[in-house]
C-alpha cells in the first residue's frame, strides 16, 4: 500500500471476529483490567462498525480524546485497538491491517520531568492507618484483625495489591508451615505471570496464623474490597504529602524503605516481580526460597512495625 492509497481503503472485520478477540483477552485477567478491554471494545465499535479506514479511526480518536482526560486512559483504548488491527493482521494474512495503527499515536505534550517522586510514605503514614482502623466504631474485630493484618503483609511485602487480593488461605498455612517461611505466589496471580518467593517477616507470623484460624484452605486469605471500600471512606492524610493513603501506597513503601536499608539487588525485585521481564530473568536468573529468605531478613529482620 503506497502512502496516497491509506486514505482511501476501506478494510473490514466483523462484529464476531471482534468479540472472539475480546473473550480472548479478557481469559484469565483480573477484572479491573478486563473492564477496560470491554471500554474499548465498545467504543471501537461504535465508531467503526466493522469498518477500518482513516475516517473511522480519526472519529475513534477524537471521541477518545474528548471523553477521556488521562493520558493512561487513551493509552489503554489505542492499546487494544493496535493490538486487535495486529490479530486480524495476522488472522487474515493481511498486514494492512497494521498500517492503521499510525492513526492511534496519543498527542504528543510537553511532560514536565521529575527528579523524584511527590508521594513519600513513611512508617508513621501505616502506624496512623492502623491506629485508625484499631479505633473504628463501625468496624467488626473480625474486619479489623483482617484489615491489620493485611496492611502489614503489604508492608513487609512490597506485592501489589492485585496479586495480593488473590491470595489462598492454604498458601499462607503452607508458607508458615516451612522452615524458612516463604509464600509461593502463583503465575496467575502475579500481574506480569511470575512465580515467585515472598519471605513471611517474623512480625507477620503472630497475626497471619491468628486470622487463618479455622478457615478453610480454598478462601481467600484477604477481604481486600472491604478494606478499599473502608480507606475510601477513611480518607487518612499522608503525613509527608498531599492526598489520601492508598492501599497501593505500600508497595511504594517498601520499594521507599529498601532503598534507605540497602536493599537493592535483585532479590528484592524478584521478591516484588518489579523489572523483571527481560531476557536475562526470563533465561539466566534462579533462586532459592532459603536464600531468598536469608537476603530478605539480612536487611529487613531489624524493620518493626507496631501494631498491638
Amino acid at each position: 500500500m503506497n502512502i496516497n492509497s491509506i486514505h482511501e481503503v476501506i478494510l473490514t472485520y466483523t462484529q464476531k471476529e471482534l468479540d472472539d478477540y475480546l473473550a480472548y483477552r479478557i481469559s484469565l485477567i483480573h477484572e479491573k483490567t478486563a473492564k477496560w478491554h470491554r471500554k474499548a471494545h465498545k467504543i471501537f465499535w461504535a465508531s467503526t462498525y466493522g469498518e477500518i479506514s482513516r475516517v473511522s479511526l480519526d472519529r475513534l480518536r477524537t471521541q477518545v480524546l474528548r471523553e477521556y482526560r488521562s493520558r493512561d486512559s487513551w493509552g489503554k483504548v489505542f492499546y487494544f485497538v493496535k493490538s486487535f488491527l495486529d490479530y486480524m493482521a495476522r488472522v487474515r494474512f493481511d498486514f494492512r491491517y497494521k498500517n492503521y495503527t499510525v492513526f492511534l499515536d496519543k498527542p504528543k505534550t510537553l511532560r514536565e520531568i521529575k527528579v523524584l517522586t511527590p508521594r513519600l510514605v513513611m512508617v508513621e503514614d501505616i502506624r496512623n492507618v492502623i491506629t485508625r482502623i484499631k479505633e473504628s466504631p463501625f468496624l467488626k474485630d473480625s474486619e479489623k484483625q483482617d484489615y491489620i493484618t493485611q496492611i502489614l503483609f503489604l508492608a513487609y511485602s512490597g506485592q501489589r495489591v492485585v496479586t495480593e487480593s488473590r491470595l489462598r488461605v492454604e498458601q499462607f498455612k503452607l508458607a508458615l508451615s516451612q522452615n524458612p517461611p516463604v509464600l509461593t505466589i502463583e503465575p496467575q496471580q502475579d500481574k506480569i505471570r511470575m512465580e515467585h518467593y515472598v519471605p513471611i517477616h517474623p512480625v507477620l507470623i503472630e497475626p497471619l496464623t491468628e486470622h487463618i484460624g479455622k478457615r478453610h484452605n480454598a478462601e481467600l486469605m484477604f477481604n481486600y474490597n472491604g478494606l478499599m471500600r473502608w480507606l475510601g471512606k477513611a480518607r487518612i492524610p499522608m503525613s509527608r504529602c498531599k492526598g489520601w493513603f492508598q492501599l497501593k501506597d505500600e508497595r511504594k513503601w517498601f520499594e521507599q524503605k529498601s532503598d534507605e536499608i540497602g536493599f537493592l539487588d535483585a532479590n528484592k525485585n524478584f521478591i516484588m516481580s518489579h523489572g523483571v521481564s527481560s531476557v536475562n530473568w526470563r533465561s539466566y536468573k534462579q533462586f532459592l526460597p532459603e536464600t531468598v529468605y536469608n537476603n530478605y531478613m539480612e536487611k529487613w529482620g531489624g524493620i518493626m512495625i507496631e501494631y498491638n
